[in-house]
């Protein structure tokens, strides 16, 4: 059901034509350290995605990126609202020793401008006209607690995903196990057993908007 919604949304944002800016907005991160995922979908008209990772060596405290996408359709199906929330954190935002307990408490207040990009824009699904404002105000706050359900290694993953004029390269390999999930992004509990931990070993991520 996640990869049902999130897939049909992506394209739908895909379709839909932005105003593009005259300047290229481009944040890269190399990302080699633990790291956090989920994805949540509670109902058919909305979807989260968040992930958190360190961006440096397991154990140093130089950085750590956020990349959040999170999908709303209107009850009538006529507009639909996302907020994209991309860019360098406060390596203090994301704490824990190891992956058997990671904690995420980011303020939006936090964000930098320079390094990070927070946007909530909404489309008209008739028109295709998409309107963006700034990001939402509040904090994102996540508990990840690995619960060993499974395991998996990532050997080499490289992926491109376009929402509108905005893409994302994802080069992975990582170590990761099954987590635990919840806390409150900007007020909403959230909560789950589908989370991913891991470490990113020589792994990148990349943000190009037009």
């Amino acid at each position: 059901m996640k990869r049902l919604l999130v897939v049909p949304l992506l394209t739908l944002m895909a379709l839909a034509p932005l105003a593009v800016s005259a300047q290229t907005t481009k944040f890269k991160f190399n990302q080699d350290g633990e790291f956090a995922s989920f994805n949540l979908s509670s109902d058919p008209s909305s979807s989260v995605n968040l992930s958190v990772s360190r961006n440096a060596s397991t154990g140093t405290s130089s950085s750590a990126s956020i990349n959040y996408l999170s999908f709303n359709f209107s009850s009538d199906f006529t507009t639909l609202t996302f907020v994209q929330i991309v860019g360098t954190i406060p390596a203090d935002s994301f704490t824990g020793q190891n992956t058997n307990n990671l904690n995420l408490n980011l303020d939006m207040s936090q964000l930098d401008p320079t390094t990070s990009m927070s946007q909530t824009c909404t489309l008209d699904v008739i028109s295709f006209i998409v309107t963006c404002g700034a990001g939402p105000t509040g904090s994102i706050q996540v508990n990840f607690t690995q619960n060993g359900a499974t395991r998996t290694r990532i050997l080499a993953l490289g992926e491109e995903i376009t929402v509108g004029n905005f893409t994302t390269r994802i080069h992975q390999r990582s170590d990761n196990s099954s987590a635990n999930y919840s806390g409150t992004i900007f007020g909403t509990p959230v909560s789950g057993n589908n989370a991913t931990v891991g470490i990113n070993h020589n792994s990148s991520m990349e943000y190009i908007r037009n």
